[in-house]
């Protein structure tokens, strides 16, 4: 056990001294040669070790290094993001794991660049991920690379974003079985990319909306999101446990920070509205996941929910005597919620 740790250890130091001893003009190729024979053997283990070094030397470089470098590190780039698109039938949480040491690499690139620098790069991979057609699984590497950008770049990054509304729209409604019945993908495991697809989604736009200080979502722009935001609650792609866990975990919270990054306080009603309609769908599991949305929204709200409540009533009055136990027991629970959040009672409503 010794020998091994110690052999680790070795590579780990080996690894620190290529990231930081050799200058750009020399490791640059050497890794872009790297990564050429690692793809064409098939040698994918690779590809974290040396994303890593690259990674630990970007940190490191000093700022003109980087500027003269940048054309060179973009066509890399723009190279090795295609890992996914290349591997389109393989094992999709292998294929992930692999490209998140991709895209990290590229993070740590981009939280070096300048604004003026960022801008093109950043719409060169927007570029990119439109571009091919048959397969689409760029746009799942781009709203992938997207997502953690907003993460990093936070408030910043609604200076780039704003290109990303009516294409993210689109993708909320072609990725919808209650709207379509065409796969998106082209390929066996189309459901687990499209359920990727939707995650990366919705939780990109949950970020633009949490760290929104620039009114980024303008009337327009809210209104264009909207809907397709709302007609997820009915998507049930992926089975009655995908559904539950995409709901709960990346749909809900990111409603509800939408109706708080709403830069006009108008759309909160038709937001509301569009809500409790789904509390009237067919499917209970639909109606339920409403329910829970729309106690989300309420405590984003907190007492400014009071103008929306009287809309609100007649809904939750038919929820009171639902068919399915559950929803009925989710709605009493709604209800109890709703008087915390507002303070007052709410008997006398119904």
């Amino acid at each position: 056990m010794g020998i091994f740790q110690s052999l680790s250890s070795e590579a780990t130091a080996l690894k620190s001294i290529l990231a930081t001893r050799l200058a750009p003009r020399i490791l640059l190729p050497a890794v872009t040669n790297c990564l050429c024979i690692a793809l064409l053997l098939f040698w994918q283990n690779c590809l974290g070790p040396l994303m890593n070094i690259l990674k630990e030397h970007i940190t490191g470089m000093e700022k003109e290094h980087l500027i003269s470098h940048q054309p060179e590190l973009t066509a890399f780039f723009m190279k090795v993001l295609d890992f996914r698109t290349e591997h389109a039938e393989d094992d999709l949480e292998e294929v992930g794991k692999i490209e998140a040491y991709i895209i990290d690499c590229l993070i740590s690139m981009v939280m070096k660049l300048s604004e003026a620098s960022f801008r093109p790069l950043f719409f060169k991979l927007f570029d990119w991920s439109k571009t091919e057609t048959t397969l689409r699984d760029r746009l799942l590497t781009f709203h992938r690379i997207a997502d953690c950008i907003a993460d990093k770049l936070k408030g910043l990054f609604t200076l780039f974003a704003g290109h990303l509304v009516k294409p993210f729209a689109e993708t909320l409604n072609q990725v919808n079985i209650s709207k379509t019945d065409e796969a998106f993908f082209d390929s066996d495991n189309n459901t687990e990319k499209s359920c990727l697809l939707l995650q990366f989604t919705m939780d990109c736009l949950h970020k633009l909306f949490l760290f929104d200080t620039q009114k980024f979502l303008s009337k327009e722009r809210a209104e264009t999101l909207m809907q397709p935001l709302v007609d997820q609650l009915e998507n049930v792609l992926g089975g009655d446990e995908k559904f539950q866990e995409r709901v709960t975990a990346h749909l809900i919270p990111c409603i509800a920070q939408f109706s708080v990054a709403m830069a006009d306080d108008s759309l909160w009603k038709p937001l509301n509205y569009q809500i409790l309609l789904k509390t009237r769908h067919s499917s209970p599991k639909v109606r339920f996941a409403a329910l829970l949305a729309l106690i989300e929204v309420a405590q984003k709200l907190k007492e400014n929910y009071l103008v929306l409540l009287p809309e609100s009533i007649p809904f939750l009055a038919e929820l009171m005597e639902d068919e399915c136990e559950e929803v009925e027991q989710q709605c009493q629970k709604t209800i109890q919620q709703l008087e915390v959040i507002l303070g007052e009672p709410l008997q006398s409503y119904f």
